[in-house]
C-alpha cells in the first residue's frame, strides 16, 4: 500500500464467505470469517466440478447468494510460478488469444516468486493472465444477481406493482447486499436504483487499479493478505498493521482468504458506498445507450478513490492504455 485513500476508511469490516467456508460448514461471524480462514489451505491442484445445488459462493444459507452454474474451476494454489505457467499451458490459455473463452482457473494466491521477477513484461503477463479469469468469475455472480432483478422487473411491470413472497423475499436479499431500503411495498424507483449498483466492474478497471494498488501483486499486503486494493478493516487484531500508522488510529490492512475475496470486495466497495456514485451513473449512462462498459471512461467516476484524485485517474487511464487491458472487456470464462 503506497498511501493511505479516503476510500479505505469508509469499508466495513464483514468479509464475504470463502468457497471453503461453504465446503466446510464453518461459520460466518467476522471474527472468525477473518481470522481463522487463512488456515483453511486447499491441495495444490483442486478440479471442483458445481452445478447451481452445490455450492453457493457468497453464503452457505442465502438462496439468493451467486451460484456456479455448470463451469468447472480449477482452483490451483502452486507455491512456484513455473507450475503457474505449467497449469495456463495445459489449458492452451494466453492473453493473446482467448476467442474461446478464459479457462476458469482460479489462483488462491500470488506465489512469493512473484516478487522476484526482474523483468517488468513477465510480471505484467503473470499478474493479469493471473488475475483475468477471476475477475470474470466475480463477474459471472454478479451478472446473475443482475439478471434476478431484471426478471423481478419484469415481473413487477407486468402484474401492475404485486410481487409474491418469494419475489419479495428475493428483492428484500438483494436490497439488503447493495444497501438499499426495500418497503414492503416496492416501488419501480427503488428496482432501478438497485440495477444501477447490481453490475460488473469491467475487467480493464479491474486490472489495472489491482495492479496500481498491489504493484502487480508484489506488494507486501497482496503477498501477506491477498488483499489486492489496499482495503481497511477496522476490527482490531484481524488484519495487519501497517508501519507508520499514527497513534490512536485502529485501522488494519484486511485480510482476504483468497485473491477471489479480495475482488469481491473490491467489487462490493464500487457498487454501494456514497464515494462512488459518479462512478455508478457512468456505468448506468453507458447501459442505458447500450454501450459496452469502459474502464477508461468509468475511471472518471473515482475521483474520490484515492487522495490524487485526478492524477490517479489518469494513471488508471494510461495503464489501460499502454497495456491494451480494453481488449480484455468483452473476454468471457470458457464454458464447460
Amino acid at each position: 500500500m503506497k498511501e493511505l485513500c479516503p476510500h479505505k476508511k469508509a469499508i466495513d469490516s464483514t468479509t464475504s464467505l470463502s468457497i471453503y467456508s461453504c465446503a466446510q460448514n464453518l461459520p460466518s461471524n467476522k471474527s472468525f470469517a477473518i481470522n481463522k480462514f487463512m488456515s483453511i489451505k486447499p491441495t495444490k491442484h483442486v478440479l471442483l466440478i458445481f452445478s447451481m445445488a452445490t455450492l453457493l459462493l457468497a453464503s452457505c444459507t442465502d438462496s439468493m447468494a451467486p451460484v456456479y452454474a455448470g463451469t468447472t474451476v480449477q482452483i490451483i494454489n502452486p507455491e512456484k510460478l513455473s507450475e503457474l505457467e505449467n497449469h495456463f499451458q495445459r489449458y492452451g490459455y494466453t492473453l493473446n488469444e482467448f476467442e474461446n473463452g478464459i479457462p476458469p482457473i482460479i489462483l488462491q494466491s500470488f506465489p512469493q516468486e512473484i516478487t522476484e521477477v526482474g523483468s517488468i513484461k513477465q510480471k505484467k503477463k503473470v499478474f493479469f493472465q493471473s488475475l483475468l479469469p477471476i475477475i470474470l468469475l466475480a463477474n459471472q455472480e454478479i451478472l446473475r444477481e443482475r439478471d434476478t432483478l431484471k426478471r423481478l422487473q419484469d415481473r413487477f411491470l407486468a402484474s401492475a406493482g404485486k410481487l409474491n413472497e418469494t419475489e419479495t423475499h428475493q428483492l428484500e436479499t438483494l436490497g439488503k447486499r447493495y444497501g438499499v431500503h426495500i418497503q414492503k411495498t416496492p416501488d419501480l424507483n427503488t428496482i432501478k436504483k438497485l440495477l444501477d449498483r447490481i453490475d460488473i466492474i469491467p475487467a480493464d478497471l479491474a486490472l489495472a487499479q489491482a495492479a496500481n494498488e498491489s504493484a502487480y501483486g508484489t506488494s507486501r499486503f497482496s503477498q501477506l493478505a491477498n488483499n489486492l486494493f489496499g482495503e481497511w478493516t477496522f476490527t482490531p487484531g484481524t488484519g495487519i498493521v501497517p508501519e507508520g500508522r499514527p497513534e490512536g488510529e485502529i485501522y488494519e490492512v484486511r485480510r482476504f482468504s483468497s485473491l477471489l475475496d479480495s475482488v469481491r470486495s473490491y467489487q462490493k466497495n464500487l457498487n454501494t458506498h456514497s464515494a462512488y456514485r459518479t462512478f455508478r451513473a457512468l456505468r448506468a449512462a453507458a447501459r442505458k445507450q447500450s454501450k459496452q462498459l469502459r474502464g477508461a471512461k468509468l475511471a472518471e467516476g473515482l475521483l474520490n478513490y484515492s487522495t490524487r484524485r485526478e492524477a490517479y485517474i489518469a494513471d488508471l487511464q494510461a495503464m489501460i492504455r499502454y497495456n491494451r487491458l480494453d481488449r480484455y472487456t468483452s473476454a468471457q470464462l470458457r464454458k464447460s
